[in-house]
C-alpha cells in the first residue's frame, strides 16, 4: 500500500504542527512552500529531531511542477480572495487541497464566484478542495451531532473565544489587532470592509455548515462587528510588543441567521489578544425540547486546527472531485493508523 504524499504549503504557527502531524501519521512530505525559513530543511523547522530532506522554498510553482504529491495542505491566509491563487495553482498541478481558511469551510454565500471557479478547476483536474480546521469538529459537526438528542429545535446559539497571540501576527492583523480604534469605528460607521472583511466572519461559515448539515435553508444573514479596546497597555506575543491603551486588541463578531424553517442560528466569536488568566471557550446551547448545553473550557484551538486537518486527508482524497464542504464529508474521527490505510481501494 503506497504512502500518501503531500506538500506543506505554509509553514507558520499552524503549518508547522500540520507538517509534524503528517509525519507522525505516515504521510511523506515531498515539498514545502513558505516565504520564511527558505533553504532550511523542513524537519529542522518543525522540530522533529531529524531532517526530512525537504527544503523550504518560496517558489511555489517550481515546487509543484517537480513534486509528485496527492494533496496540498495550505495554511497561508483566511479569506477566499487571498487563498484563491494558492489553491488554484495546487489544483492545476493535479493535487487535492485542504486549506485552513475559515471562509473556505463554506464559501458558497460569502464568496460564490471564487468557490465556483475553484469547483470548476478542481473538477477539470480531478481534484477535491475543502476548508477544515478547529471549526470542523468544535463549531460545526459536534453541534449538529448533538441535535440528534433533540425532539424539537427553536434555536442554536454559540460563543467562542480565541487567542490571537497563539495564532500569530498574520491572523492577528486579520482581526484588526493593533489598529487605531478611531479608524475601525469610522470604517464601521461607513459600512466599509474591515481588515477581516465583515463578510468573512469565521463563525458565519460554521453556522452555514450547521444549517446545510441539518437540511435547512438560510433566509437572512445579519453580521455585526465591535472592536475590543482596553484602558491599559497589553503585551502581545504575536507582535512582540505592547498594544497601547486605546488601540484595538481584537474584535467581537456576532452572526445571526434566520432560516426558512423558523430556526434561529446565532453565534459570537471573540478574537483578541488575551489578558493574563483568560482562556479559549467554546459554548453552544441548542434551545428546544430538550434544551442541550455544551461547553468546552480551553479547547485545543491551535493544535486542534492542525490535527483535524491532518485527520481529514483521507476523507478529502476519497471525496468526489470539486469543491466539497465539511458538511458533505464523513464524520471526522481520529485516524489511528498510518493514513494510507483509510483510502478507498
Amino acid at each position: 500500500m503506497e504512502k500518501i504524499k503531500a506538500v506543506s504549503y505554509g509553514v507558520g504557527n499552524i503549518g508547522r504542527d500540520i507538517a509534524r502531524f503528517m509525519v507522525d501519521k505516515g504521510v511523506i512530505i515531498t515539498g514545502a512552500i513558505d516565504v520564511k525559513n527558505v533553504g532550511k530543511d523542513l524537519g529542522d523547522v518543525i522540530g522533529i529531531g531529524r531532517k526530512l530532506n525537504v527544503e523550504i522554498s518560496d517558489k511555489a510553482d517550481e515546487v509543484l511542477s517537480r513534486t509528485a504529491a496527492d494533496i496540498a495542505l495550505i495554511a497561508v491566509a483566511t479569506s477566499m480572495e487571498k487563498i484563491y491563487p494558492h489553491v488554484k495553482r495546487c489544483l492545476e498541478a493535479g493535487l487535492n487541497v485542504i486549506t485552513t481558511s475559515e471562509e473556505a469551510s463554506y464559501p458558497w454565500t460569502s464568496s460564490p464566484a471564487i468557490a465556483a471557479k475553484l469547483d470548476r478547476i478542481a473538477k477539470e483536474n480531478g481534484g477535491t478542495v475543502t476548508g477544515s480546521g478547529m471549526q470542523d469538529v468544535f463549531w460545526a459537526n459536534l453541534i449538529t451531532t448533538l441535535t440528534g438528542a433533540a425532539h424539537r429545535i427553536e434555536s442554536i446559539e454559540g460563543r467562542t473565544s480565541i487567542n490571537m497571540d497563539e495564532l500569530g501576527p498574520m491572523v492577528a492583523e486579520f482581526y484588526a489587532v493593533g489598529k487605531k480604534a478611531d479608524d475601525i469605528y469610522k470604517m464601521i460607521e461607513k459600512n466599509e470592509k474591515l481588515p477581516l472583511g465583515d463578510e468573512v466572519v469565521c463563525l458565519r461559515m460554521d453556522l452555514e455548515n450547521q444549517i446545510s448539515d441539518l437540511g435547512l435553508t438560510a433566509k437572512t444573514i445579519t453580521e455585526s462587528v465591535k472592536p475590543i479596546i482596553l484602558d491599559h497597555d497589553l503585551p502581545s506575543k504575536a507582535f512582540n510588543k505592547d498594544i497601547p491603551a486605546g488601540d484595538v486588541t481584537g474584535l467581537d463578531n456576532t452572526i445571526v441567521i434566520d432560516t426558512v424553517e423558523g430556526i434561529l442560528f446565532k453565534a459570537t466569536q471573540t478574537a483578541k489578544v488575551y489578558e493574563k488568566g483568560e482562556q479559549d471557550i467554546n459554548e453552544w446551547i441548542i434551545k428546544g425540547e430538550p434544551t442541550i448545553h455544551m461547553r468546552n473550557d480551553n479547547p485545543p484551538t491551535l493544535l486542534g486546527t492542525s490535527s483535524q486537518i491532518v485527520n481529514r486527508i483521507p476523507d478529502v482524497i476519497n471525496a468526489r472531485p470539486g469543491y466539497v464542504t465539511i458538511d458533505e464529508l464523513p464524520k471526522l474521527v481520529c485516524k489511528i493508523r498510518s493514513l494510507e490505510h483509510y483510502l478507498n481501494t
